[in-house]
C-alpha cells in the first residue's frame, strides 16, 4: 500500500530540514500526537550527511484485530534515516520490533525549492504479509501515517509563524 504526503511550505529547503529535525519539532510533535519519540543513535554518515535511529511509541490504541496481530495494544516502532542534506532527500526504513519479516515499510522525504518556498514529499511503501488482517494493518498504519504527517506540516508552520521566517 502507497504511502504519500504533499506539503508546501514558506520557507527554503535548508531551513524546513532544520526545523523538522529539530529538538523543538519533536517535543511538539510529541505533544499534539501523543507519539513518543526517542534518538537511540545519531552520527555522521558522510559529507554532509546524517543517520539517526529512533523509537517511536503511540499512545493511541490500535483497533483490536490490529493489537491483537501485532501483539501490542499500541503501535511501536523503529525509524533509521538517513539524510543527505546535499540533495535534500532523506531514505527512511521503519521496523516493527514483532513481525520484522512480513512488515516492510520504507520511502523518501524530500524537500526541494518551490515558487514561494519549497515543497515536502513523503513518499513510501507499506507491505504486510499477514493472512486476513494484513490489509487491515497496512490501512491502520497508513492511516496513522497520513495524521501524524499531517501534524508534523502543521507544527512547522506554527514554528515558521513565532519565528517570523515567512
Amino acid at each position: 500500500m502507497k504511502l504519500y504526503v504533499e506539503s508546501l511550505l514558506p520557507v527554503d529547503p535548508n531551513t524546513a530540514w532544520e526545523l523538522f529535525e529539530s529538538a523543538e519539532f519533536s517535543q511538539r510533535l510529541e505533544s499534539k500526537t501523543n507519539i513518543q519519540a526517542e534518538v537511540l543513535e545519531e552520527r555522521p554518515d558522510g559529507d554532509n550527511k546524517v543517520y539517526r535511529h529512533m523509537k517511536y511509541v503511540s499512545g493511541t490504541e490500535l483497533p483490536k484485530m490490529v493489537a491483537k496481530a501485532l501483539g501490542s495494544k499500541s503501535l511501536t516502532y523503529e525509524q533509521f534515516n538517513r539524510l543527505d542534506r546535499n540533495t535534500g532527500r532523506m531514505e527512511w526504513r521503519v521496523e516493527l520490533p514483532v513481525l520484522k519479516d512480513r512488515v516492510s515499510v520504507s520511502g523518501t522525504t524530500t524537500i526541494t525549492d518551490h515558487d514561494g518556498g519549497c515543497r515536502r514529499v513523503v513518499d513510501g511503501d507499506i507491505t504486510v504479509k499477514m493472512r486476513l488482517v494484513g490489509g487491515q494493518i497496512e490501512k491502520a498504519v497508513v492511516g496513522e501515517f497520513e495524521k501524524s504527517m499531517g501534524r508534523a506540516v502543521d507544527i512547522v508552520r506554527d514554528l515558521i509563524k513565532e519565528k517570523g521566517l515567512a
